[in-house]
Order: C-alpha cells, then sequence, then structure tokens
C-alpha cells in the first residue's frame, strides 16, 4: 500500500494537536509612545482658564469646590494639546473608576486570562448603565482572581494583596502611572469588612489616597491628567483592540434623554450641540461630583473632558455640563452648526 506523503503526515499531526485561542497582544508599546507625544498647549490653556473662570463668575458654589480638570483636544489629530487645572493632584474618583475596570475586563479578555461571558457581561452593563455597586464588586473579584471574606493571615494576605493590584499593573504597560484602582466601590451597608477593610488599611501600598482621619489609607486615587489619557486611548483605540475599543465606547455611551440626571453632567452639555455623541462615566459621592469622558463629532473630531469636583457642602450645580459645552462648542462643531444654547 503507497504511504501518504510526508506533507499529509505533518498536516495530520497538525490537526490532532489541541488548538489555542489566538490572543491579540495588547498595544502597550503604542499606547505609550501615543501618550508621548501630548504636549501643553498655552492656546488651550488660555481659553480652559479663561472658560472657567467665566463660569465661576455666574455660580457662587463654585468658587467654594476644589477642582480639577483636564481637557485634551484632539481635533486636530496628532499630536494631542492638553490643558489642566490642578489635573495632576490625586483625588477619590467615585464612580468614575467604574470605566478602567470595564477596559480591564476588555483587555483582560484579549489577553486570554478570561471571557465576557453571559454573566460578566449582564454585570458590566449595571456597573457602568446603573452604576451598580454591587456589580462593580463581582466584576473587580473577577478582574483579579479575589473574593470578599474575614481577615486574612500574613502569607494569604500578602497573595491576595498581590491580586488586587492586577488592574493598576495593566495600566503601567499602557504608560500611565497616577491612575490608583486597586478597590471596588461599596455601598456603605456592611459590604466593607474583612480583608477588603485590611487591603484598605494597608500603609504599605504605593499610591493610595488616605481617607480624613488617615483610617484608610489606600483608597482609589485619580488624577484628571491621568484619566484623560486613559480616555484618550479609549478613542483612538491604542489599549484595545479597535472591536473592543468600540464594544467599550458603547457601553460608556450617555444620552440625557435615556438617562435625565446627566444633563448636568458631560452628555448634557454636549446634548446642547448638534452631531455629537458622548462616551463618559459619572460619579458622586459625598463631597465628590465628577464626569469623566470622550466627545465625539460626526466628523471624527474629538475631545476628553475630565472634572473632578470636591467640596462640603457638596457641589451639584451644572459647572461639568457647562464646561462640556463650551469646550465642544470652541474645538468641535464648525460655527454655522451652532445652535445650541449658551449656559
Amino acid at each position: 500500500m503507497r504511504q501518504p506523503p510526508a506533507s499529509v503526515w505533518v498536516l495530520l499531526l497538525a490537526l490532532s494537536l489541541p488548538m489555542r485561542p489566538v490572543v491579540a497582544e495588547p498595544p502597550a508599546t503604542d499606547a505609550r509612545a501615543y501618550l508621548a507625544t501630548i504636549r501643553p498647549s498655552s492656546q488651550l490653556q488660555e481659553f480652559l482658564d479663561r472658560t472657567v473662570d467665566a463660569l465661576a463668575a455666574t455660580d457662587p458654589r463654585l468658587p467654594q469646590a476644589d477642582v480639577r480638570i483636564t481637557l485634551l483636544d484632539m481635533s486636530q489629530g496628532d499630536p494631542p494639546r492638553l490643558a489642566q487645572r490642578r489635573g495632576e493632584t490625586p483625588i477619590y474618583p467615585a464612580s468614575v473608576v467604574k470605566f478602567v475596570y470595564l477596559m480591564a475586563a476588555y483587555a483582560r479578555q484579549e489577553e486570554g486570562k478570561d471571557r465576557i461571558d453571559p454573566e460578566m457581561d449582564v454585570l458590566l452593563r449595571q456597573m457602568v448603565h446603573d452604576s451598580s455597586n454591587h456589580a462593580t464588586r463581582e466584576v473587580f473579584a473577577r478582574l483579579t482572581d479575589t473574593a470578599p471574606g474575614p481577615v486574612l493571615a500574613p502569607d494569604a494576605y500578602r497573595s491576595f494583596r498581590e491580586r488586587r493590584l492586577a488592574v493598576e499593573r495593566w495600566l503601567h504597560t499602557l504608560g500611565i502611572t497616577d491612575l490608583h484602582c486597586v478597590n471596588p466601590t461599596y455601598d456603605g451597608d456592611g459590604d466593607l469588612f474583612g480583608r477588603d477593610r485590611q487591603f484598605l488599611a494597608d500603609r504599605s501600598v504605593v499610591g493610595g489616597l488616605p481617607a480624613q482621619g488617615g483610617a484608610y489609607a489606600n483608597r482609589n486615587a485619580m488624577t484628571a491628567v491621568g484619566t484623560a489619557k486613559l480616555l484618550a486611548l479609549l478613542a483612538t483605540d491604542r489599549a484595545l483592540s479597535p472591536a473592543n475599543s468600540a464594544a467599550v465606547r458603547a457601553r460608556m455611551r450617555r444620552d440625557p434623554v435615556e438617562q435625565p440626571h446627566l444633563v448636568h453632567r458631560i452628555a448634557g452639555g454636549a446634548a446642547r450641540l448638534p452631531d455629537l455623541e458622548v462616551y463618559a462615566k459619572s460619579g458622586t459621592w459625598g463631597p465628590i461630583y465628577a464626569d469623566a469622558g470622550i466627545i465625539r463629532h460626526l466628523s471624527g473630531r474629538q475631545l476628553v473632558l475630565v472634572v473632578f469636583t470636591a467640596a462640603q457642602p457638596p457641589y451639584r450645580g451644572d459647572f461639568i455640563a457647562d464646561l462640556a459645552y463650551r469646550c465642544a462648542e470652541h474645538l468641535l462643531v464648525p460655527p454655522e452648526k451652532r445652535r445650541g444654547q449658551s449656559p
């Protein structure tokens, strides 16, 4: 009997081997190179300062707030132009951190470490669209391979501590080192206990933001500049594949008609102008009132705006929406199309 050619045996052998999924490598090198091109712009800084000062003059509560802002103009292509006010000072981000965990879930899938199965799909929607803290805890547990429970002994805690830093390590591969995203979000109804409390009190973790009084030294901390850089990577498909970037942006798409409370945030300001879409995540907790997002014109021109405010009593005014409107009008919308209502 005639034997098959050697090439046939090679093919048969290859087909008999277990198939490994093709995993896209994270575009970390491209991300770092892109972020390195961002440059401060004196012209954009002058616009931001003038606009913020004008809005503060008509909003008596705003000057009493601690405000952190970053504006990235990507409307003219590369390199992006940067303007900021206290944008490099960390602040507690409240629910803004949830978009970071959304991106990390897709990055983890690209790395072949997990997949967005039906259960995870529901959790991600609840975390971002509904801003559910319970869903965030479930998502974060999967991202870090950790689970809540009683206080851990030293050896077990060291392993837990290392795994809780997984999202931060991913951010570092992108060249972003000023986002300390190491905790889920809590409702305060008994969901913070045991090893979560143990980790929050760990002063040996670098980058944490101490709570007032120093009870918890390892809270989440984000700068407006770092937040804007991560959103710029999302806007330009540099942190994730184009398909996954589009999926993340779709989950973050905001419409104040569907969610009326967003009229006071970035989406509300952008809605005053035609042909704009917003992909954002807001945050409200105690003294914090914040929003961070991408505003994109149908022409493809886009910008990133990040605003954190902290005040006591809390600020809950229209500054974020008004600033978003002014920025979008100035940078994205052609003069002949500006039919919005000036704040």
